[in-house]
This record gives C-alpha cells, sequence and structure tokens, in this order.
C-alpha cells in the first residue's frame, strides 16, 4: 500500500521492535491512516471504537495487509470508566485519537457532546494505561485548536509554537477548540502525577489527504465536499488554517511513539492555507474539470446571514474571517527528524480518494 511509500519509515520507528499498541477511536479519519502505518511496521494493534460488528465503519481497517494476523478490535465507549481496560492491558504503547470532531453543536449539547467525551474519554484511557503495568508511552492526539482560537489573539503577527495556549475558547466560545484544550490539559495533569508512562501529544491543524474508508462524518471530507459541489464559487469565507496531510499526521504519531526522545508537545502543520488557495490547488490539481474555484471573498455581513446555513459557525465568522494563524513547526523536525510533505498534494489526493470511495461525485 501507499503509506510508508509516501512517508517513509524513520530510523526509530525501524529500531523499534514489533509491540503491541493500543489505538482509540479506529473508525475516524487519522487513526485509519494510523493503523496502516502500525501494521505496514509489523505491530499489533489493538483498536477500540463504538461498535467492532459494525462492518460498514470497520471494514477498510480489516482489509488493511496484516490485519488479519495482528488487527484485534475492542468495544469501547469514551464515556464508559473502565472500557478501555482490556483493550489497553498488554500493551507498550497508547495512541489516543478518539474525541468528538463537531464543528456545530448546539450550545445546550456542548457539554454531553464535546466537553464530556474528550474530558472523560482522556481520563478512562490514561487509567487505563496507569492500570497496564506494560504501557510505557502514551501518544495523545491534540489538535492545534488547544494552541490558538482567535488567530490575532497575540497579535497579528504572532506566530504559534508549542508554549501557546488558546486563550480564547470557551464552552460558550469555539466550543470545539475548548474541548481540545480541555483534554490536553487534563492529559498533562495525570502524565505529570504518575511515572510509569511518558505523554506526548501531536498538534495538527486542518488535516487534509486520503481517507481510507466511507464515512462522510468527517470535517475533512465536508471542507473537500463543499467546493466540490461549488458551495464556495462564486465567494468563499476569507480565513485560513494550519494545514497538514494525513498521512503525515499519522507519521508523526508512530514517530512520536517510537523515538526515544520525543518529548512534550509537538505542532504538526506543514503550512497556513486561506480557504481561496484551498480550493486553487483542487483546479490546479484537476486543470481539465469543470470546477470553478472562488474568484472572490464574501464580505463578513454576508457570512453572517449565510455562513450557519453552509457549516460555518458564528464563532469562526466572528473570530476567523480575515486571518491566517502561523505555526512554528521546528520543534518536530528538529528534534524528530521529521518532514512535511506537500498540502497541495495531500489535497489532489484527497479528491482521488473521495472520487475512488464513491463520496465525492465527478465535478
Amino acid at each position: 500500500m501507499a503509506q510508508l511509500a509516501f512517508q517513509p519509515a524513520y530510523e526509530a520507528e525501524k529500531a523499534l521492535q514489533p509491540a503491541k499498541v493500543c489505538v482509540t477511536g479506529v473508525t475516524g479519519f487519522v487513526a485509519g491512516s494510523v493503523v496502516a502505518r502500525l501494521l505496514e511496521l509489523g505491530h499489533t494493534v489493538h483498536g477500540t471504537c463504538r461498535d467492532p460488528s459494525r462492518t460498514d465503519t470497520v471494514a477498510h481497517l480489516q482489509s488493511l495487509p496484516g490485519a488479519a494476523e495482528r488487527l484485534k478490535l475492542f468495544k469501547a465507549d469514551l464515556l464508559a470508566e473502565g472500557s478501555f481496560d482490556e483493550a489497553v492491558s498488554g500493551c507498550a504503547f497508547v495512541i489516543h485519537t478518539a474525541s468528538p470532531y463537531i464543528m456545530n453543536v448546539p450550545a445546550a449539547e456542548v457539554q454531553a457532546k464535546l466537553l464530556d467525551p474528550a474530558v472523560k474519554g482522556t481520563e478512562n484511557i490514561l487509567s487505563a494505561a496507569s492500570k497496564s503495568p506494560s504501557v510505557k508511552r502514551v501518544v495523545l492526539t491534540s489538535s492545534c485548536a488547544a494552541i490558538y482560537g482567535d488567530p490575532h489573539e497575540f497579535g497579528k503577527d504572532h506566530v504559534y509554537t508549542e508554549a501557546d495556549w488558546n486563550p480564547t475558547a470557551s464552552k460558550q466560545v469555539l466550543p470545539y477548540y475548548y474541548s481540545k484544550k480541555l483534554a490536553e490539559e487534563r492529559a498533562w495533569e495525570m502524565a505529570k502525577a504518575q511515572s510509569q508512562w511518558k505523554l506526548v501529544a501531536i498538534n495538527p491543524a486542518v488535516i487534509l489527504g486520503p481517507p481510507l474508508s466511507k464515512r462522510t462524518d468527517s470535517e475533512s471530507i465536508n471542507l473537500i465536499n463543499t467546493f466540490l459541489k461549488g458551495k464556495a464559487y462564486p465567494a468563499c469565507p476569507h480565513m485560513g488554517f494550519g494545514t497538514v496531510d494525513v498521512r503525515d499526521v499519522a507519521a508523526a504519531h508512530t514517530l512520536a511513539m517510537s523515538h526515544p526522545k520525543a518529548e512534550g508537545r509537538y505542532i504538526t502543520v506543514a503550512k497556513s492555507m486561506w480557504f481561496q488557495e484551498m480550493a486553487r490547488a483542487i483546479k490546479a490539481a484537476f486543470p481539465d474539470s469543470k470546477f470553478r474555484p472562488p474568484i472572490t471573498t464574501a464580505p463578513k455581513w454576508l457570512l453572517a446571514v449565510i455562513g450557519p446555513a453552509v457549516g460555518l459557525s458564528r464563532d469562526l465568522i466572528n473570530y476567523a474571517v480575515g486571518k491566517c494563524p502561523q505555526f512554528n513547526n521546528s520543534k518536530i523536525q528538529a528534534e524528530l527528524g521529521f518532514k512535511f510533505h506537500s498540502p497541495e498534494a495531500a489535497i489532489k489526493d484527497q479528491v482521488d480518494a473521495m472520487l475512488a470511495l464513491g463520496i465525492a461525485k465527478p465535478f
């Protein structure tokens, strides 16, 4: 398969003897690529999901090379205490990717749908790690949402580093961002309260690249489909985000798991892009298509009117329009020898994969 051909195994990954690795939330967009890479590296994977018997959500994992011999699925619930104990037992490593990724949540449901699963899920998985003496390292899928909220909150020229923590988000403002901040903070609290296992956090921004499954509830899939369906034509929001290939994110997790010197947080962002640049990348990759990239950007007042109807939350309109955060990604490169790939190539591969899987229509 193309996983390691795209992002070859690092020396630290090659040097690590095959081990048992628990990956939570294996049906998710990021976790699929993490599982594929772990299997290709020769590890045995204990994957958790809400319902392993649902073949429509796990078939793509079970068909991966090595899965028949080295992938075992476990039923687990983020909110159920002890739910992860069996899956984690006997594992040397835990990669915790499971957490709700929902940008638009009604205010009355934020606690139940975002904050509780993110924080209590983290508590439950780390408690399971502490119960299993075999666990020596935990890699947490955090987010740049834990690092910033308003791109200009520290000044318009601020470049974000791993030292930054989101000061803007709250239960009422950018609640998804807040859920990621609270979950990572809780993880560091629990890590510092024990000495058995070491914690490393991976902090990506907008993740692009080829999905492995036909699931369409991923925000990354929704973003590209928004462009492909013409919802950003003739005008798109004037806002930008950090971007990174999902295969790079998977490699960052497995390298952070394998590298003896990995520690702390790692911003995992290849570069920042404006929405309009993402759309132009689609056209550049498919020049003979009928796809029309936006020719201008929509004014903020118009976005306030139509934004919610196209999935753009009022918080993003209030805090992100006209802004594009910048990130310093040197730590992961300097400490782990990590190499980033082009987000434009990730976009092309994502569209190709979405078309092949039937979750995007020819354009």
